[in-house]
């Protein structure tokens, strides 16, 4: 790598953008061998769902506004949200994992060069399309303005597409250095809950921001997003209506200055990073660590000790626990801005559902450490249980004292019944799952001193790790099923008793799924845990099976033809894209469409949102949800075929 960005070899003697050409050049390379598996659907499900975003975006040009003044306030507004997302975005997925800055260590380069190879490279993949497609609105609002301002719009618009990528690296390399600070943890734990928050239940409050903006808080609220950066590029397309020359030099003049500036800083924090040998804020968070007296001097002790210790200490084990704290809370207080707080008593479980989800990948976040517990003869049991029980302890405690709290600010007593029967399912499942489909599916984060702790996992491991979570959100759900249909049961049949035995059977299914996938889990550490470290070690890589039989599927690679491996190739790209498809119409029927429309139609809320069922007569209501739910079920038992069908197709060529 650093023959190939060598001043001397490649660069020229004057060539400042052969940095750039070879970084674009890398990550088309990198793009193109790896479109198969996780990452190809996980581009696949970023296009399904931001391409339609984008270009609804892009034709809010085509609205006839009372007044052009309407529709700049409207436009940049919705700009507005568009920045916020590409600020807060990588903070959630751990930014591109195809060019890293730790890469590029050792490279020959100057910061600055480097900086600029790197943003050059940023343009190409999904992301700066639907970015792009979004901001073509201001070329199709300035059309509808004449021939001047649509001629201004385009700078505009390749302006706001550079400030905002400029605003993600920025926002990342920024909240990184803070994030290792335990106050940094808390910001942007808080920032990225907050947008978790706003995804799962912000729709509720859309009533609130709506007559806000059309309140007389309006003037106010227009004023401002036309005086923020991400409002001056439509700022300018108006002012060449008006052909105020003054002002559309001073905006675009602005923007370009800003991002010249947004640059700058990025290249200073990059360096700061490339020349920085370890992490800060370890020792700090090593003298605040508990003694933990109270355990014994067992091996299981030792093992929960250690693991109490890391969810404290380690920047991304806490900073996954808060995440998922900040996600509860904001689940259940913005619907109340627009009156409707019957999601508030669910925020304990939307936190144990999270620190599921987040800490799926439980053993990765330690890597090759696992050989300590493969060197230990009988420690495979010992671990699993204590790690198990060190989360229990960790996000038991903080979802009960949660959902209480809730539910006693709501009048209402009505959750009290539904809340002990999923609550300790949905527990018991993720001390279960935690372990187990870190184990099934590993994904290594590699340890490297002084990297940025909001880093995702790097290459395949980062798809990989997005479907994992998926997966045991889901899998969470589904074990909280048995004491939901109970406590429905009882409803329906105006029965009490049969409602409170809701939660007997739900801490029954808990501890079921807790024992019976923890058992899973030392059987696969003890049955494949050298294959598992060699994987922890080395990392993912593209047809890598921890189940071994590498050399294999090797030798079967060499012994196919070209036409037989082109077209193995082609039907497991097609297989792939019919997956990721599946899986985004599967998780939209499954949770919104069926799960929360069938018990906001059994709570009868006067908010229907952008819920279908909703729509309908009250007796279709019910059976309209029930369908959107199995809908979602044949689309995942459709991805199980596809990924069954592939793996048999890949045993089958060696």
């Amino acid at each position: 790598m650093a023959g190939v960005l060598n001043p001397g070899r490649v660069l020229g003697p004057a060539g400042v953008l052969s940095p750039a050409a070879a970084l674009t050049g890398m990550k088309l390379a990198v793009l193109r061998r790896s479109m198969s598996g996780p990452r190809a659907a996980s581009l696949i499900a970023g296009g399904v769902c931001g391409v339609p975003v984008a270009v609804g975006t892009a034709l809010l040009g085509l609205v006839d506004y009372p007044v052009p003044e309407a529709g700049v306030g409207t436009i940049a507004l919705v700009l507005l949200v568009w920045t916020v997302g590409w600020a807060v975005g990588p903070t959630l997925t751990g930014g591109d994992p195809t060019l890293r800055l730790s890469y590029f260590a050792l490279v020959p380069q100057p910061p600055h060069r480097l900086a600029l190879g790197l943003l050059v490279a940023s343009f190409v993949g999904v992301t700066p399309v639907v970015g792009l497609v979004a901001f073509a609105v201001l070329p199709v609002f300035g059309a509808g303005l004449g021939p001047l301002p649509a001629l201004v719009a385009v700078p505009g618009m390749l302006l706001q597409l550079l400030f905002v990528v400029l605003l993600a690296k920025l926002s990342l390399q920024g909240l990184g250095s803070v994030a290792r600070s335990r106050l940094g943890w808390e910001l942007s734990s808080l920032l990225v809950g907050l947008v978790c928050g706003f995804l799962n239940t912000g729709w509720f409050g859309l009533a609130f921001f709506l007559e806000l903006l059309g309140g007389h808080w309006a003037p106010t609220v227009g004023t401002v997003v036309r005086a923020l950066p991400s409002g001056w590029s439509v700022v300018a397309v108006d002012a060449a209506r008006r052909s105020d020359w003054a002002l559309v030099a001073a905006c675009l003049g602005g923007l370009l200055a800003l991002c010249g500036l947004l640059f700058a800083a990025w290249t200073a924090l990059l360096a700061r990073q490339l020349v920085r040998g370890t992490a800060g804020g370890g020792r700090a968070g090593a003298r605040r660590g508990a003694r933990l007296r109270f355990l014994p001097d067992t091996p299981g002790g030792a093992v929960l000790g250690k693991e109490l210790r890391l969810w404290a200490r380690d920047p991304r084990r806490a900073r996954f626990l808060r995440i998922a704290l900040w996600t509860g809370v904001f689940t259940g207080l913005l619907p109340v801005l627009g009156g409707f707080p019957t999601v508030l008593p669910w925020t304990g479980v939307v936190l144990a559902l999270y620190a599921g989800s987040l800490g799926s990948s439980l053993y990765g976040l330690d890597a090759g450490a696992l050989w300590l517990t493969l060197v230990a003869p009988g420690a495979e049991r010992v671990d699993v249980r204590a790690r198990q029980l060190a989360w229990l302890l960790v996000v038991g405690p903080a979802a009960l004292l949660l959902t209480v709290a809730a539910t006693l600010a709501v009048p209402s007593g009505w959750a009290w019944p539904w809340l002990p029967a999923v609550l300790p399912a949905v527990l018991g499942a993720g001390a279960g799952l935690v372990p187990l489909m870190s184990l099934l599916a590993p994904a290594p984060f590699p340890d490297r001193p002084g990297g940025n702790p909001l880093d995702g996992f790097s290459d395949e491991s980062g798809d990989q790790v997005r479907m994992q979570s998926l997966a045991v959100l889901l899998l969470q759900l589904f074990a909280a099923l048995p004491a939901t249909g109970v406590v429905l049961a009882g409803t329906l049949l105006h029965s009490e008793p049969l409602r409170w035995a809701g939660a007997a059977v739900g801490l029954a299914t808990g501890l079921l799924f807790a024992w019976w996938t923890g058992r899973a889990a030392r059987r696969r550490l003890e049955s494949r845990g050298p294959e598992l470290l060699d994987v922890m070690r080395k990392g993912v890589r593209r047809g890598t099976r921890p189940a071994g039989g590498a050399a294999g599927g090797a030798s079967g690679s060499a012994g196919r033809s070209a036409e037989e491996q082109v077209l193995l190739d082609r039907l497991a790209r097609r297989r792939t894209a019919a997956a990721g498809v599946l899986v985004t119409v599967g998780v939209l029927s499954t949770a919104p469409q069926g799960g929360v429309a069938l018990a906001m139609s059994l709570l009868a809320p006067a908010n229907r949102s952008w819920f279908l069922a909703l729509y309908l007569p009250p007796d279709w209501q019910v059976p309209v949800a029930s369908g959107f739910i199995l809908l979602g079920a044949v689309c995942f038992v459709g991805v199980y075929r596809l990924i069954r069908a592939k793996q048999a197709a890949e045993q089958g060529a060696e």
